[in-house]
C-alpha cells in the first residue's frame, strides 16, 4: 500500500498517513453517517420481523406435531377400551372392519401410525422448505413405497411467494443495503465535485476508495451479527443448543457481505456517480439473486427422464386396475411359493381384503419400482445441479446454507422421507407374517361367542418410529464450503478492484 503525507498548519514536516490512518478516519466519518443508521435500523425491524415469522410457522407445525402424538395414543387407549367390551359373548361377531381385536382389520382400518421431523434449535434461521414440506407424515401399510404426504390448508398464493424469514432478510435485503451504502458513500466525492482536491493531495485511490469501503464493511457486517443473535433469540432460538451452526451461520454472513462489498469495490473502482454505482450493483443482484436461479431451475426441470406427475399418477392408475383383474391368480402364485400356505390355495377367494393386500401391496409397488427408481435418479441429478448452481450464483449458494444449518432445507426432508419408508417397511414386517399366519393356522376365540374375533392384543408391541438426524458437523461442513467459496470471490474480487485503482481517472 503507497503512503501518503498531508501537510498540517504548524508542522514542520508532512506526516506519512497510510491505509490504515485513512481506515481509522473513515471509520468515525461513517460512524456519524445517518444513512448508515438507517439502513442498520430497518434491518433490525426486518430481522426481528423475520426471524418472528419463521419461528411463529415452526412453532404451530410443533404443536401439531404434539396434539398428533396425543391424538394417536388416545386414539389407542379406546382401541384397548374397545378390546376388553369384545371380549364379551354377543349374539353375532362384529365385522372385521369394526373390529380393533382383528389382526388384519386392525392394520387397515384402525392403525394409526406417523413419522415426525421436529425443528432444530436454530430453525428460526431460514424457513426453507419447511413451509411446502410436511413435518408428519401418516404411514400405512398400503402406501405406496411409504410416504402418503399430508398438509395444513394454506392459501397457495403465499405459499407461491415464500415466507418473510430471517433467511429472506440475509440473502437478499443484506446485499441491498451493502448496495446503497456502498453506492452513496463511496460516490459521495464525485457526485459533489470533491475528487479532484482529494486527489491533488498525496493520496492515492487505492488507499482512498479501498478505506472507504473497508470501513463500511466493517460498520455492517458486527451490526449484522448482533442483529441476527438478538433476532434469534427474540425468536425463541435455543443458541445453547446450536452452538456450531450459530458460528456457521456468522461464518456465512461474514463471507457473502464481504462478497457483496467486493464486487461494490469493484464497480466503485470505475468511478461511477451514485446512480450509475446503485443501478449497476443492482443489476448485478438481480441477475445472482434472480436471472441464475429461475434460468437454472427452467434447466434442471429438463434434467433427467423422470415421468411427470400426471404419467405417473397415470401408470399408478393402471397398475392397480391390473392387479384387480389378475388379483386371485397373483395370490394363488404366492400362497403355492410358500410351504405355510401352499395347502390354503382353496381359501384365495374368501380372504377378506385387508388380508389379500398383504399380498397385492408389495406387488403394486414391484410393477410401479421403474418409475419410481426413474424419478429418484431424476431428484438425485438436480440436486447436485442445485448444489452446483449455489457456487454459480451467491445469493442461492446462501439459502442453500442457511436452511442446511437451520434444518429446513430439501437434503434433510427427503432423508425424512427415506426413514418413514422404512418404518413403513418394519411394520409390514411386524404385521404381515402376523396377518397372513391367520389363513392356514386361524387363532382360536379364546371366548365362544366373542363379539371380537380376538386374534390380536399385541398393541403395545407395535413398532414405532424412531427418526434420527445427521451430526451437526456434517451441517455445518456443508455451510462453511459455501463460506470458503464467498470469501474466495471477495478476495479475487478485491484484488480485481485493487488492480483497476492503480491510478486516478484522467477525468477528474
Amino acid at each position: 500500500m503507497s503512503a501518503i503525507a498531508m501537510d498540517r498548519p504548524n508542522v514542520g514536516a508532512p506526516v506519512a498517513v497510510n491505509f490504515f490512518t485513512l481506515l481509522a478516519w473513515e471509520l468515525r466519518h461513517i460512524g456519524r453517517s445517518r444513512l448508515l443508521w438507517m439502513v442498520i435500523g430497518l434491518l433490525a425491524v426486518a430481522m426481528a420481523w423475520g426471524a418472528y415469522s419463521g419461528a411463529a410457522l415452526h412453532h404451530a407445525q410443533s404443536q401439531a406435531i404434539e396434539r398428533s402424538r396425543a391424538s394417536d395414543a388416545q386414539w389407542m387407549q379406546q382401541i384397548r377400551e374397545r378390546a376388553q367390551r369384545y371380549a364379551e359373548p354377543a349374539e353375532k361377531p362384529v365385522p372385521y372392519w369394526q373390529d380393533p381385536t382383528d389382526i388384519a382389520g386392525f392394520s387397515r382400518y384402525f392403525l394409526r401410525a406417523h413419522s415426525y421431523k421436529p425443528h432444530l434449535p436454530l430453525s428460526p434461521l431460514a424457513v426453507g422448505g419447511s413451509d411446502l414440506m410436511p413435518s408428519r407424515l401418516p404411514v400405512k401399510l398400503e402406501t405406496p413405497f411409504g410416504v402418503e404426504p399430508a398438509y395444513d390448508f394454506e392459501n397457495p398464493r403465499g405459499l407461491g411467494l415464500g415466507r418473510f424469514d430471517l433467511g429472506f432478510v440475509l440473502v437478499y435485503l443484506l446485499p441491498v443495503a451493502a448496495i446503497v451504502l456502498i453506492g452513496l458513500l463511496a460516490t459521495f466525492e464525485r457526485d459533489h465535485g470533491m475528487l479532484r482536491l482529494i486527489a491533488a493531495q498525496r493520496v492515492g485511490p487505492r488507499a482512498w476508495l479501498g478505506a472507504r469501503v473497508a470501513a463500511i464493511w466493517l460498520w455492517l457486517t458486527p451490526a449484522t451479527l448482533a442483529l441476527m443473535c438478538v433476532s434469534l433469540l427474540l425468536a425463541g432460538a435455543d443458541l445453547s443448543a446450536a452452538v456450531p451452526e450459530l458460528f456457521a451461520s456468522a461464518a456465512l454472513v461474514v463471507a457473502y457481505l464481504s462478497f457483496w462489498a467486493a464486487l461494490g469495490f469493484v464497480v466503485v473502482s470505475a468511478w461511477p456517480g451514485a446512480a450509475g454505482a446503485i443501478s449497476l450493483m443492482s443489476a448485478w443482484w438481480a441477475l445472482l439473486a434472480i436471472g441464475l436461479p429461475l434460468l437454472g431451475s427452467a434447466l434442471a426441470q429438463r434434467i433427467g427422464d423422470a415421468p411427470a406427475p400426471v404419467a405417473y399418477v397415470d401408470a399408478q392408475r393402471r397398475a392397480n386396475d391390473a392387479i384387480a383383474l389378475e388379483r386371485d391368480a397373483i395370490v394363488t402364485a404366492m400362497f403355492r411359493a410358500r410351504a405355510d400356505l401352499a395347502g390354503a390355495t382353496d381359501k384365495v377367494a374368501t380372504i377378506d381384503y385387508a388380508t389379500r393386500m398383504s399380498f397385492l401391496a408389495p406387488e403394486l409397488e414391484r410393477r410401479l419400482q421403474p418409475l419410481q427408481q426413474r424419478q429418484e435418479r431424476a431428484r438425485d441429478v438436480r440436486e447436485s445441479v442445485s448444489d452446483w448452481a449455489g457456487y454459480l450464483s451467491p445469493p442461492l449458494g446462501m439459502e442453500q446454507a442457511l436452511s442446511q444449518l437451520a434444518g429446513t432445507d430439501a437434503r434433510r426432508q427427503r432423508e425424512f422421507e427415506r426413514q418413514t419408508r422404512s418404518y413403513q417397511q418394519a411394520l409390514r414386517e411386524w404385521f404381515y407374517p402376523r396377518i397372513q399366519r391367520q389363513i392356514a393356522a386361524p387363532t382360536p376365540r379364546p371366548v365362544a361367542d366373542s363379539y371380537g374375533r380376538m386374534n390380536f392384543n399385541e398393541y403395545a408391541a407395535i413398532p414405532a418410529y424412531r427418526g434420527t438426524d445427521a451430526a451437526a458437523s456434517a451441517r455445518v461442513a456443508a455451510a462453511l464450503s459455501i463460506a470458503a467459496w464467498l470469501a474466495l470471490l471477495a478476495v479475487g474480487l478485491s484484488a480485481w478492484a485493487w488492480h483497476r485503482l492503480r491510478r486516478w481517472p484522467t477525468e477528474l
